[in-house]
């Protein structure tokens, strides 16, 4: 498994030479350039997120990024997602599902779980639907036998959803509270679909291709008196 503040220093650095490289290629950049310039370094600097001590480990699968984090409770494990600009993972199909709780299941205690982007479109009504945080529809789920079923013992709603290590079943789904005695979720999974650096660097090489071009250009110019009548540098003064 990799780590990821490496990563977030990596993708910085790339983005903080070629933001240095161009300033230097033009003292004055044109206000589109400056503009498409914030955008690559906010897109890469943010789009992924910053380094959060909550992350413990985090993997790639089909072009989507994953973060497990350690958090107790499941509104702060949402808080800590869009931290990441990301939301509790979407899982739409068994293959993902298999990936994600392959390569976490070993960082659980007995009866802990993980937090996934599934809970009530209304929280506290029990006839609510699950829907996904990010707005995707629900084509795949993977509950245990008997859930959900709102089993809360202490009079609270089990508004959200974890992989959960109880069940025969590997991983299999259970609708949870928040927080409180019978809470077993420690731990969350933050998707992030964020572009590749090379795309940065593409769009970056871009743009510096379109300021050398204009450097040139305004190089081979000739100049002009305010009549509009060409200025040679090597001609003599008419006396």
């Amino acid at each position: 498994m990799n780590s990821d503040p490496p990563i977030y220093c990596s993708r910085s650095t790339i983005l903080l030479k070629s933001c240095t490289k161009l300033m230097q290629l033009e003292g004055t950049m044109s206000k589109l350039a400056t503009v498409v310039m914030l955008i690559l370094v906010a897109v890469g600097l943010f789009g992924v997120g910053t380094a959060n001590s909550s992350v413990v480990d985090s993997l790639t699968y089909n072009g989507h990024k994953y973060f497990l984090i350690s958090e107790n409770s499941a509104t702060g494990a949402e808080a800590e997602a869009h931290a990441l600009s990301g939301y509790l993972a979407t899982i739409s199909s068994e293959a993902e599902h298999n990936v994600l709780w392959n390569a976490w299941k070993n960082s659980l205690g007995t009866g802990q779980g993980l937090w996934i982007g599934l809970e009530r479109a209304n929280y506290g009504q029990t006839s609510s639907p699950f829907v996904w945080m990010n707005g995707e529809p629900v084509t795949f789920t993977y509950w245990a036998t008997h859930e959900p079923n709102n089993g809360g013992r202490g009079g609270y709603t089990e508004d959200y959803v974890a992989m959960d290590n109880r069940f025969s079943g590997e991983g299999m789904w259970n609708d949870l509270p928040n927080a409180g005695t019978d809470f077993h979720a420690i731990r969350g999974i933050v998707e992030v679909n964020a572009p590749e650096v090379s795309t940065l660097v593409l769009l970056g090489s871009g743009l510096t291709g379109l300021i050398l071009r204009r450097r040139r250009q305004g190089k081979s110019a000739p100049a002009t008196e305010g009549n509009g009548v060409e200025v040679s540098q090597d001609s003599t003064p008419t006396p």
